[in-house]
């Protein structure tokens, strides 16, 4: 084999190793992506349950500062006491219903071969059958 038929073969070979390469790059720069805002996803969903927890926690010290003004023979009104009641109804609702988002983005992932969204369980991408 001669050293000019030799080179064009490396050279090809270089080629074809470097376009594989770049697409095996741009699918697991993709996957980065994805898993990135995923975990965004997930720390804005645990921001906003954070911030109704708190807002839950101070309406439980303002209903107790109701009663015991009560208890001291102030009147309160029972409208307001309702409102409250009402309002940590609905944020504890708010909180249950992020909490479970935020679960069911917890239980998937995604293949860092093909970018395919696969079950947290999964062994194996059910796309491309990449190990995950």
């Amino acid at each position: 084999m001669d050293k000019n038929n030799f080179f064009e073969k490396a050279k090809v070979s270089a080629e074809i190793l470097s376009a594989r390469t770049g697409v095996t790059a741009a699918k697991a720069a993709d996957a980065a992506g994805k898993t990135a805002a995923s975990v965004l996803s997930a720390t804005k969903l645990n921001l906003q349950i954070f911030d109704l927890n708190t807002e839950v926690e101070i309406l439980y010290k303002e209903i107790g500062k109701m009663v015991h003004s009560e208890h001291l023979g102030k009147e309160e009104d029972p409208a307001v006491l309702q409102i409250k009641l009402q309002l940590i109804d609905e944020k504890l609702q708010k909180i249950s219903e992020l909490q479970e988002q935020l679960h069911a983005e917890r239980s998937e992932v995604f293949c860092p071969n093909c970018g395919k969204q696969c079950k947290k369980d999964d062994a194996f991408c059910s796309h491309c059958g990449a190990q995950l």
